[in-house]
Protein backbone atom coordinates (compact mmCIF):
# COMPACT_ATOMS: atom_id res chain seq x y z
CA UNK A 1 0.00 0.00 0.00
CA UNK A 2 1.46 3.03 -0.54
CA UNK A 3 1.60 6.20 1.53
CA UNK A 4 -0.81 8.57 0.20
CA UNK A 5 -3.47 5.73 1.29
CA UNK A 6 -2.60 5.01 4.52
CA UNK A 7 -4.74 8.10 5.88
CA UNK A 8 -7.65 7.19 3.31
CA UNK A 9 -7.57 3.32 4.80
CA UNK A 10 -7.35 4.46 8.43
CA UNK A 11 -10.03 7.07 8.17
CA UNK A 12 -12.47 4.32 6.62
CA UNK A 13 -11.69 1.23 7.97
CA UNK A 14 -14.11 1.70 11.45
CA UNK A 15 -17.27 2.24 9.08
CA UNK A 16 -16.31 -0.60 7.04
CA UNK A 17 -15.73 -2.53 10.05
CA UNK A 18 -19.08 -1.40 11.93
CA UNK A 19 -20.69 -2.92 8.27
CA UNK A 20 -19.24 -6.25 8.98
CA UNK A 21 -19.98 -6.37 12.41
CA UNK A 22 -23.71 -5.36 12.04
CA UNK A 23 -23.92 -8.73 9.40
CA UNK A 24 -21.40 -10.60 12.10
CA UNK A 25 -23.25 -14.04 13.26
CA UNK A 26 -23.61 -13.32 17.30
CA UNK A 27 -21.30 -16.31 18.25
CA UNK A 28 -18.46 -14.57 16.75
CA UNK A 29 -19.18 -10.89 17.15
CA UNK A 30 -16.24 -9.90 20.01
CA UNK A 31 -13.04 -12.08 18.13
CA UNK A 32 -14.33 -10.09 15.23
CA UNK A 33 -14.29 -6.80 17.12
CA UNK A 34 -11.32 -7.42 18.50
CA UNK A 35 -9.20 -8.41 14.97
CA UNK A 36 -10.95 -5.16 13.01
CA UNK A 37 -10.30 -3.13 15.94
CA UNK A 38 -6.57 -3.95 16.31
CA UNK A 39 -6.16 -3.55 12.31
CA UNK A 40 -7.85 -0.22 12.50
CA UNK A 41 -5.41 0.74 15.05
CA UNK A 42 -2.60 -0.23 13.29
CA UNK A 43 -3.79 1.65 10.13
CA UNK A 44 -4.15 4.74 12.31
CA UNK A 45 -0.46 4.12 14.05
CA UNK A 46 1.06 3.52 10.57
CA UNK A 47 -1.14 6.73 9.14
CA UNK A 48 0.14 9.41 11.71
CA UNK A 49 4.07 8.27 11.34
CA UNK A 50 3.43 8.76 7.33
CA UNK A 51 1.91 12.46 7.67
CA UNK A 52 0.31 13.82 5.11
CA UNK A 53 -3.25 14.44 3.69
CA UNK A 54 -6.11 12.88 1.50
CA UNK A 55 -6.33 14.75 -1.66
CA UNK A 56 -9.24 16.76 -2.59
CA UNK A 57 -10.98 16.82 1.38
CA UNK A 58 -10.57 18.65 4.61
CA UNK A 59 -8.46 15.36 6.25
CA UNK A 60 -5.02 15.48 6.99
CA UNK A 61 -2.91 13.89 9.92
CA UNK A 62 -2.91 16.76 12.70
CA UNK A 63 0.73 18.23 12.67
CA UNK A 64 3.69 17.86 14.84
CA UNK A 65 3.16 16.22 18.44
CA UNK A 66 -0.73 16.56 17.58
CA UNK A 67 -0.42 13.21 14.96
CA UNK A 68 -0.57 11.35 18.21
CA UNK A 69 -4.06 12.26 18.83
CA UNK A 70 -5.03 10.57 15.62
CA UNK A 71 -5.25 6.81 16.77
CA UNK A 72 -6.78 7.49 20.05
CA UNK A 73 -9.69 7.13 19.57
CA UNK A 74 -8.96 3.65 17.61
CA UNK A 75 -6.97 2.70 20.92
CA UNK A 76 -9.77 3.18 22.97
CA UNK A 77 -12.07 1.15 20.56
CA UNK A 78 -9.05 -1.87 20.57
CA UNK A 79 -9.19 -1.81 24.70
CA UNK A 80 -13.15 -2.16 24.58
CA UNK A 81 -13.54 -4.67 22.81
CA UNK A 82 -10.68 -6.81 24.63
CA UNK A 83 -12.81 -6.29 28.08
CA UNK A 84 -16.08 -6.33 26.54
CA UNK A 85 -17.28 -10.04 27.44
CA UNK A 86 -17.79 -13.08 25.20
CA UNK A 87 -21.62 -13.74 24.68
CA UNK A 88 -23.12 -10.44 26.17
CA UNK A 89 -26.43 -9.62 24.75
CA UNK A 90 -26.55 -7.00 22.44
CA UNK A 91 -22.91 -7.23 21.50
CA UNK A 92 -23.31 -7.19 18.01
CA UNK A 93 -25.22 -3.86 17.74
CA UNK A 94 -23.28 -2.50 20.49
CA UNK A 95 -19.87 -2.90 18.79
CA UNK A 96 -20.73 -1.67 15.17
CA UNK A 97 -22.15 1.20 17.46
CA UNK A 98 -18.73 1.44 19.20
CA UNK A 99 -16.69 1.18 16.01
CA UNK A 100 -18.89 4.08 13.98
CA UNK A 101 -18.57 6.24 17.15
CA UNK A 102 -14.74 5.47 16.91
CA UNK A 103 -14.68 6.34 12.84
CA UNK A 104 -16.41 9.49 13.51
CA UNK A 105 -14.30 10.69 16.71
CA UNK A 106 -11.21 9.80 14.51
CA UNK A 107 -12.14 11.58 10.98
CA UNK A 108 -13.04 14.87 13.44
CA UNK A 109 -9.48 14.54 14.67
CA UNK A 110 -7.94 14.53 11.02
CA UNK A 111 -10.51 17.86 9.74
CA UNK A 112 -7.45 20.51 9.38
CA UNK A 113 -9.78 23.21 9.58
CA UNK A 114 -12.21 24.13 12.89
CA UNK A 115 -15.77 23.98 10.52
CA UNK A 116 -15.33 20.96 9.08
CA UNK A 117 -13.84 19.73 12.55
CA UNK A 118 -17.05 20.72 13.92
CA UNK A 119 -19.33 19.66 11.42
CA UNK A 120 -17.52 15.89 12.12
CA UNK A 121 -17.48 16.33 15.56
CA UNK A 122 -21.35 17.11 15.18
CA UNK A 123 -21.89 13.24 13.51
CA UNK A 124 -19.34 11.93 16.92
CA UNK A 125 -22.22 13.80 19.27
CA UNK A 126 -25.08 12.79 17.08
CA UNK A 127 -23.97 9.12 17.02
CA UNK A 128 -22.79 9.36 21.01
CA UNK A 129 -26.28 10.05 22.14
CA UNK A 130 -27.73 7.45 20.14
CA UNK A 131 -25.27 4.82 21.61
CA UNK A 132 -26.33 5.93 25.10
CA UNK A 133 -30.19 6.24 24.50
CA UNK A 134 -30.37 3.16 23.12
CA UNK A 135 -28.73 1.28 26.51
CA UNK A 136 -31.36 -0.30 28.66
CA UNK A 137 -32.10 2.77 31.28
CA UNK A 138 -30.32 5.35 29.78
CA UNK A 139 -32.87 6.91 27.05
CA UNK A 140 -33.53 10.25 29.38
CA UNK A 141 -29.81 10.73 29.37
CA UNK A 142 -29.33 9.99 25.95
CA UNK A 143 -32.07 12.70 25.49
CA UNK A 144 -30.84 15.14 27.07
CA UNK A 145 -27.17 14.47 25.89
CA UNK A 146 -28.73 15.06 22.50
CA UNK A 147 -30.35 18.31 23.45
CA UNK A 148 -27.04 19.74 24.79
CA UNK A 149 -24.89 18.19 21.79
CA UNK A 150 -27.33 20.11 19.48
CA UNK A 151 -26.85 23.34 21.34
CA UNK A 152 -22.79 22.83 21.83
CA UNK A 153 -23.03 22.21 17.71
CA UNK A 154 -24.86 24.89 16.84
CA UNK A 155 -22.91 27.05 18.72
CA UNK A 156 -19.52 25.89 17.50
CA UNK A 157 -20.29 26.10 13.46
CA UNK A 158 -21.37 29.85 13.26
CA UNK A 159 -18.27 30.39 15.45
CA UNK A 160 -16.24 27.94 13.24
CA UNK A 161 -17.17 30.17 10.19
CA UNK A 162 -17.20 33.71 11.66
CA UNK A 163 -13.37 34.17 11.29
CA UNK A 164 -13.92 32.96 7.30
CA UNK A 165 -16.86 35.18 6.47
CA UNK A 166 -15.56 38.48 8.50
CA UNK A 167 -13.55 41.02 6.66
CA UNK A 168 -10.05 41.51 7.05
CA UNK A 169 -8.97 42.82 9.73
CA UNK A 170 -12.23 42.34 11.78
CA UNK A 171 -10.83 41.41 15.16
CA UNK A 172 -14.15 41.80 17.06
CA UNK A 173 -16.29 39.12 15.24
CA UNK A 174 -12.60 36.87 15.00
CA UNK A 175 -12.54 37.11 18.91
CA UNK A 176 -16.53 36.69 18.96
CA UNK A 177 -15.92 33.28 16.30
CA UNK A 178 -13.16 31.83 19.06
CA UNK A 179 -15.67 32.11 22.20
CA UNK A 180 -18.15 30.54 20.38
CA UNK A 181 -15.63 27.77 18.93
CA UNK A 182 -14.42 27.21 22.45
CA UNK A 183 -18.01 27.46 24.87
CA UNK A 184 -19.95 25.40 21.60
CA UNK A 185 -17.15 22.29 21.13
CA UNK A 186 -16.47 22.48 25.19
CA UNK A 187 -20.04 21.43 25.14
CA UNK A 188 -19.98 18.85 23.16
CA UNK A 189 -16.97 17.68 24.99
CA UNK A 190 -18.54 17.94 28.33
CA UNK A 191 -16.38 20.87 29.97
CA UNK A 192 -17.75 23.42 32.23
CA UNK A 193 -21.37 23.26 33.50
CA UNK A 194 -21.70 20.20 30.64
CA UNK A 195 -19.55 18.18 32.72
CA UNK A 196 -21.84 16.66 34.79
CA UNK A 197 -24.72 15.38 31.99
CA UNK A 198 -21.87 14.34 29.23
CA UNK A 199 -20.15 12.12 32.16
CA UNK A 200 -23.44 10.55 33.20
CA UNK A 201 -22.99 8.53 30.41
CA UNK A 202 -19.89 6.90 32.13
CA UNK A 203 -22.11 5.36 34.52
CA UNK A 204 -23.73 3.17 31.55
CA UNK A 205 -22.04 0.28 30.07
CA UNK A 206 -20.30 0.43 26.64
CA UNK A 207 -20.10 1.87 24.16
CA UNK A 208 -22.19 4.13 25.86
CA UNK A 209 -19.46 4.66 29.07
CA UNK A 210 -16.94 5.71 25.76
CA UNK A 211 -18.92 8.90 24.85
CA UNK A 212 -16.92 11.02 27.15
CA UNK A 213 -13.56 9.60 25.59
CA UNK A 214 -14.47 9.76 21.84
CA UNK A 215 -15.54 13.47 22.17
CA UNK A 216 -12.56 14.98 24.03
CA UNK A 217 -9.94 14.22 21.29
CA UNK A 218 -11.14 16.02 19.05
CA UNK A 219 -12.42 18.75 20.47
CA UNK A 220 -9.21 19.40 22.02
CA UNK A 221 -7.85 18.87 18.71
CA UNK A 222 -9.48 21.78 17.64
CA UNK A 223 -9.15 23.69 20.92
CA UNK A 224 -5.55 23.48 20.97
CA UNK A 225 -3.00 26.15 19.94
CA UNK A 226 -2.35 29.75 20.53
CA UNK A 227 -3.55 30.50 24.58
CA UNK A 228 -7.28 30.88 25.23
CA UNK A 229 -8.60 31.98 28.41
CA UNK A 230 -12.27 30.81 27.66
CA UNK A 231 -10.76 27.19 26.80
CA UNK A 232 -8.55 27.34 30.07
CA UNK A 233 -11.19 28.77 31.83
CA UNK A 234 -13.25 25.63 30.96
CA UNK A 235 -10.98 23.65 31.88
CA UNK A 236 -10.75 24.82 35.32
CA UNK A 237 -14.90 24.69 35.69
CA UNK A 238 -14.89 21.16 34.43
CA UNK A 239 -11.96 20.29 37.64
CA UNK A 240 -14.17 21.56 40.25
CA UNK A 241 -17.21 20.39 39.26
CA UNK A 242 -15.64 16.93 38.85
CA UNK A 243 -14.31 16.93 42.31
CA UNK A 244 -16.97 18.52 44.05
CA UNK A 245 -18.96 15.35 44.09
CA UNK A 246 -16.11 12.61 44.12
CA UNK A 247 -16.53 12.65 48.51
CA UNK A 248 -19.81 10.71 48.55
CA UNK A 249 -19.34 9.26 45.52
CA UNK A 250 -18.86 5.64 44.97
CA UNK A 251 -15.07 3.55 43.92
CA UNK A 252 -16.22 2.93 40.29
CA UNK A 253 -17.91 6.67 39.77
CA UNK A 254 -15.30 8.33 41.70
CA UNK A 255 -12.69 6.72 38.95
CA UNK A 256 -15.51 7.84 36.05
CA UNK A 257 -15.28 11.46 37.57
CA UNK A 258 -11.08 11.37 38.02
CA UNK A 259 -11.30 10.70 33.95
CA UNK A 260 -13.34 13.87 33.94
CA UNK A 261 -10.66 15.50 36.12
CA UNK A 262 -8.12 14.23 33.49
CA UNK A 263 -10.10 15.87 30.25
CA UNK A 264 -10.54 19.04 32.25
CA UNK A 265 -6.45 19.50 32.82
CA UNK A 266 -6.22 18.40 29.39
CA UNK A 267 -8.30 21.15 28.54
CA UNK A 268 -6.55 23.68 30.53
CA UNK A 269 -2.83 22.23 28.65
CA UNK A 270 -4.52 22.72 25.45
CA UNK A 271 -6.11 26.47 26.03
CA UNK A 272 -2.83 27.57 27.24
CA UNK A 273 -0.87 26.78 24.29
CA UNK A 274 2.64 27.11 23.60
CA UNK A 275 5.08 23.68 23.30
CA UNK A 276 4.45 23.05 27.04
CA UNK A 277 0.70 23.00 26.47
CA UNK A 278 0.49 21.19 23.16
CA UNK A 279 2.10 18.36 24.94
CA UNK A 280 0.69 18.28 28.12
CA UNK A 281 -2.67 18.32 26.13
CA UNK A 282 -0.72 15.09 24.24
CA UNK A 283 0.08 12.96 27.31
CA UNK A 284 -3.11 13.97 29.14
CA UNK A 285 -5.39 12.72 26.12
CA UNK A 286 -3.57 9.85 25.81
CA UNK A 287 -3.94 8.75 29.41
CA UNK A 288 -7.43 9.19 28.94
CA UNK A 289 -7.72 7.07 25.65
CA UNK A 290 -5.98 4.45 28.35
CA UNK A 291 -8.01 4.65 30.83
CA UNK A 292 -11.41 5.30 29.59
CA UNK A 293 -12.20 1.61 29.08
CA UNK A 294 -10.68 0.56 32.64
CA UNK A 295 -12.15 3.48 34.30
CA UNK A 296 -14.66 2.00 37.21
CA UNK A 297 -14.19 -1.23 36.34
CA UNK A 298 -11.05 -1.89 38.07
CA UNK A 299 -12.15 -1.20 41.84
CA UNK A 300 -11.49 -5.11 42.94
CA UNK A 301 -8.01 -6.10 43.74
CA UNK A 302 -5.14 -6.59 41.96
CA UNK A 303 -1.70 -4.37 41.85
CA UNK A 304 -2.50 -3.38 38.36
CA UNK A 305 -5.74 -1.61 39.33
CA UNK A 306 -4.03 0.29 42.71
CA UNK A 307 -2.05 1.51 40.01
CA UNK A 308 -4.14 2.32 37.34
CA UNK A 309 -6.24 4.42 40.63
CA UNK A 310 -2.02 5.32 41.09
CA UNK A 311 -2.34 6.95 37.24
CA UNK A 312 -5.53 8.44 37.90
CA UNK A 313 -4.81 10.38 40.93
CA UNK A 314 -2.13 12.10 38.93
CA UNK A 315 0.74 10.50 40.78
CA UNK A 316 3.96 9.63 39.47
CA UNK A 317 6.07 7.99 37.77
CA UNK A 318 2.84 7.65 35.16
CA UNK A 319 2.12 10.03 31.83
CA UNK A 320 -0.54 11.80 33.37
CA UNK A 321 1.88 13.27 36.50
CA UNK A 322 4.39 14.30 33.16
CA UNK A 323 0.96 15.82 31.74
CA UNK A 324 0.23 18.19 34.90
CA UNK A 325 3.37 18.84 35.28
CA UNK A 326 3.68 20.57 31.99
CA UNK A 327 -0.02 21.90 32.15
CA UNK A 328 1.37 23.65 35.59
CA UNK A 329 4.39 24.88 33.58
CA UNK A 330 2.35 26.27 30.44
CA UNK A 331 -0.16 28.30 32.50
CA UNK A 332 2.46 29.56 34.47
CA UNK A 333 3.48 31.48 31.33
CA UNK A 334 0.17 32.13 29.55
CA UNK A 335 -2.11 33.12 32.89
CA UNK A 336 -0.09 33.16 35.93
CA UNK A 337 -3.49 34.21 38.02
CA UNK A 338 -5.27 31.03 36.98
CA UNK A 339 -2.70 28.54 38.68
CA UNK A 340 -4.11 28.99 42.07
CA UNK A 341 -7.79 28.33 41.37
CA UNK A 342 -6.05 25.29 38.87
CA UNK A 343 -4.17 23.35 41.99
CA UNK A 344 -6.80 23.92 44.37
CA UNK A 345 -8.99 22.04 42.22
CA UNK A 346 -6.80 18.99 41.75
CA UNK A 347 -5.19 18.97 45.05
CA UNK A 348 -8.72 17.18 46.72
CA UNK A 349 -9.30 15.36 43.44
CA UNK A 350 -6.16 13.79 43.61
CA UNK A 351 -6.49 12.87 47.33
CA UNK A 352 -9.84 11.32 47.25
CA UNK A 353 -9.14 9.13 43.80
CA UNK A 354 -6.07 7.80 45.02
CA UNK A 355 -7.70 5.63 48.83
CA UNK A 356 -10.07 3.18 47.44
CA UNK A 357 -10.20 0.59 49.55
CA UNK A 358 -9.54 -2.78 47.44
CA UNK A 359 -12.27 -5.35 47.35
CA UNK A 360 -11.79 -8.84 46.78
CA UNK A 361 -10.73 -10.67 43.24
CA UNK A 362 -13.50 -11.43 41.02
CA UNK A 363 -13.55 -13.62 37.93
CA UNK A 364 -14.04 -10.48 35.46
CA UNK A 365 -11.47 -8.61 37.31
CA UNK A 366 -9.41 -11.05 36.22
CA UNK A 367 -10.06 -11.12 32.86
CA UNK A 368 -9.22 -7.59 33.27
CA UNK A 369 -5.54 -8.44 34.18
CA UNK A 370 -3.79 -8.45 30.92
CA UNK A 371 -5.64 -5.42 29.87
CA UNK A 372 -4.60 -3.18 32.92
CA UNK A 373 -1.23 -4.27 32.80
CA UNK A 374 -0.87 -3.22 29.22
CA UNK A 375 -2.29 -0.04 29.63
CA UNK A 376 0.08 0.37 33.09
CA UNK A 377 3.01 -0.20 30.80
CA UNK A 378 2.25 1.89 28.42
CA UNK A 379 1.51 4.76 30.74
CA UNK A 380 5.21 3.89 32.19
CA UNK A 381 6.55 3.93 28.81
CA UNK A 382 4.50 6.94 27.51
CA UNK A 383 6.18 8.64 30.90
CA UNK A 384 9.69 7.73 29.70
CA UNK A 385 9.45 9.30 26.28
CA UNK A 386 7.86 12.87 28.06
CA UNK A 387 11.35 12.84 30.09
CA UNK A 388 13.27 12.27 27.57
CA UNK A 389 11.61 14.50 24.98
CA UNK A 390 11.75 17.50 27.72
CA UNK A 391 15.52 16.44 28.48
CA UNK A 392 16.67 17.00 24.88
CA UNK A 393 14.36 20.13 24.78
CA UNK A 394 11.80 19.02 22.80
CA UNK A 395 8.73 19.72 25.55
CA UNK A 396 10.24 23.10 26.46
CA UNK A 397 8.58 26.27 26.80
Amino acid sequence: MSLPLLLPAALCWPFLSMAVLAACPQASARSAAVGLSAIGLGLAVLAACAGGGWAGTPFMTPPGVLCVLLPLPLLTLCLSCVLSPAGAVGQRGGGALTHGLAGGATVATACADPLSGAVAIGGVAVLAALAIATTRGAARTGWDLFRLDLSGILLAVPGAMLPIAAPEGAGRLDGLGGVLLSVGLGTVAGLGPAAPVVLAAGDYAMPAALAPVMASVPVLRHLGGQAQWDTMMLGIATIWLVVLPMRAASASRRERLALGMLVGLAAVAAGAGGRAGQVGAVALLVSVALLGPLAGTSASGGMAARWLRAALALRPPFLPFGGLVLTVLAVCDAAPLLVGPLLLGLVPGCARTGFVADGPGDVASAARDRPAWLAVALLLAGMVVLTVVAVTGGAGR
